[in-house]
């Protein structure tokens, strides 16, 4: 008699023990799935990207460039993708004096467009103003100089299948 106690005691321990470890093994699975599961992604607005930086779907724009510029007479190179020749650039111009900025299509060797920004100010720029059927692919350039003096200005640009995007 004895010994189907001590077995059934066992037995009602294994249970409990069990209960026990369930429980452990739900909260590691999940802090694993939870893990994974809480990658953080960002893009803009229809775009998403994992912190590789690998493209996954849903891609309705392209980031092209987020630059700090500094120096009498920065570069910004990019590249437009075909089908994404609908463009926005965000520049702002910390600058003592009025920055100008001129477009270059590499490929091409054409000097598409010179912009100006006040000194101090913010300055967006869409491409449909200029290019209603928007840019065309290729390799491009932009070289900012601020009249002489030290550049000090932050620019950001990304294309789009359609200006509706922007």
């Amino acid at each position: 008699m004895k010994k189907k106690h001590l077995i059934a005691s066992a037995l009602a321990l294994g249970i409990i023990g069990g209960a026990v470890a369930v429980p452990n093994a739900i909260f590691a699975d999940s802090d694993a799935a939870s893990t994974s599961a809480n990658t953080s992604t960002y893009g803009t607005k229809d775009e998403v990207k994992t912190p590789g930086n690998h493209d996954v779907g849903l891609f309705k724009t392209k980031d092209l460039f987020n630059v700090v510029l500094d120096g009498k007479s920065p570069l910004t190179e990019f590249s437009i993708s075909p089908g994404y020749g609908h463009v926005k650039m965000r520049v702002k111009n910390s600058t003592k004096a009025t920055l100008t900025f001129t477009l270059k299509h590499v490929n091409s060797g054409d000097y598409l467009l010179t912009k100006y920004v006040g000194a101090g100010e913010p300055f967006t720029w869409y491409s449909k103003d200029s290019f209603p059927n928007g840019m065309r692919s290729g390799d491009y350039e932009i070289q900012w100089r601020a009249g002489g003096a030290y550049v000090d200005a932050t620019a950001w640009g990304i294309s789009a299948n359609s200006p509706d995007e922007l």
